[in-house]
């Protein structure tokens, strides 16, 4: 099966996975032939991408990294725990509230937990990606995939990990309480890490550091950043991980970047934003284009991911299907991209334009 977006999907194209709405339905079963009403259907439904069958990679197995109903649980309980610290409510019946939504979001990211160190795959960064409209929520969740991929690298213990992730999950929430601000009024927008860190503070079923990492997140290593303008290894590790994770998602998710793109973008950055450790991390141990993920190179052959280069995520190998006059192909060839330097993805399906994220 091959990952493509739907603005690419033709009549006659095979569904390999069911596609589901934003309430956890199916719109279309896997084995559904796509018609032009179907992928009209899938376009007004915000689906950007889907799996279809092929023969170009009926050799190659492709793995999620996330059960989409396991993804879809993890928004819902993410959205209540949202809400109930927003609406900041006082007295016991309140503070119970806020209690068991919290601990119903822990439960849905202990299950993320145990599929992710389950999988013996390297995290697929963008084949998750189907449908979206609660953007804020799926940048938290996709922050928090990613940060728990790199606190696994780093070897953090199962506790460790727990802590890291609902810090990333949470690291954004002070900026419901700025609905409205922008970047251009930089002062007030740059109140949401404290913002945060009280709300979360508060709140005795997390951990203490789960604030820290919202609080700590825009900190720089060189100093620049914000609140505290804190350097080095007066940053926690936890928090240096997040801005990573999250800068990544940003720049894929809002700006359109390429993977490759945003990753150069965050490398340019070590020593200045973002620990080296951590960005090696990261480079290490998430596949930034995910087998079955659709490519253009710049020779204008269009080609699949099939394999990884685990220490250069950002040059697969490539199993070209069309030649660079846009011809499909009797036979496939592969090309990889780590024996073939001057060659290079420049499209890729999986990349969208979204509404920006504010970061």
């Amino acid at each position: 099966m091959r990952l493509v977006s739907i603005h690419n999907c033709e009549e006659g194209f095979i569904l390999a996975k069911p596609i589901f709405d934003q309430s956890n339905r199916i719109l279309l079963s896997a084995g559904s032939v796509m018609t032009n009403s179907f992928i009209q259907r899938l376009k007004d439904k915000n689906v950007h991408h889907i799996y279809v069958k092929s023969e170009i990679t009926e050799d190659v197995e492709v793995n999620d990294d996330l059960n989409p109903k396991l993804r879809f649980e993890a928004v819902q309980k993410l959205s209540e725990v949202f809400n109930t610290l927003q609406e900041g409510k006082t007295g016991k019946n309140a503070a119970l509230g806020r209690v068991k939504s919290i601990r119903n979001m822990s439960d849905v990211f202990s299950q993320i937990m145990n599929e992710m160190n389950s999988s013996k795959h390297l995290l697929n960064l963008l084949s998750h990606m189907q449908s979206s409209v609660d953007t804020m929520f799926d940048h938290s969740i996709n922050t928090g995939l990613y940060s728990l991929t790199m606190g696994r690298h780093l070897g953090l213990k199962e506790k460790e990990l727990q802590i890291l992730g609902l810090g990333a999950l949470y690291h954004d929430i002070g900026k419901l309480q700025l609905e409205g601000v922008t970047k251009q009024n930089l002062k007030e927008w740059e109140r949401h890490p404290d913002l945060a860190f009280q709300a979360l503070r508060k709140e005795s079923s997390l951990h203490l550091l789960v604030a820290h990492c919202a609080y700590q997140h825009h900190e720089h290593v060189d100093g620049s950043g914000f609140p505290r303008g804190l350097k080095g290894k007066d940053i926690h590790l936890y928090a240096k991980i997040i801005a990573v994770a999250e800068a990544f998602d940003y720049l894929i998710n809002s700006k359109s970047l390429l993977p490759h793109e945003a990753m150069e973008v965050i490398v340019a950055r070590t020593f200045t934003r973002y620990d080296h450790q951590v960005v090696e991390a990261f480079k290490n141990a998430i596949a930034i284009y995910p087998i079955g993920v659709t490519v253009i190179l710049n020779t204008g052959e269009s080609g699949v991911v099939i394999a990884y280069n685990n220490r250069y995520p950002q040059r697969p190998v490539v199993r070209v299907f069309k030649d660079q006059y846009g011809r499909k192909l009797n036979q496939f060839y592969n090309i990889d991209l780590m024996a073939s330097l001057n060659t290079m993805i420049v499209k890729c399906d999986a990349v969208i334009e979204r509404e920006p994220v504010k970061s």
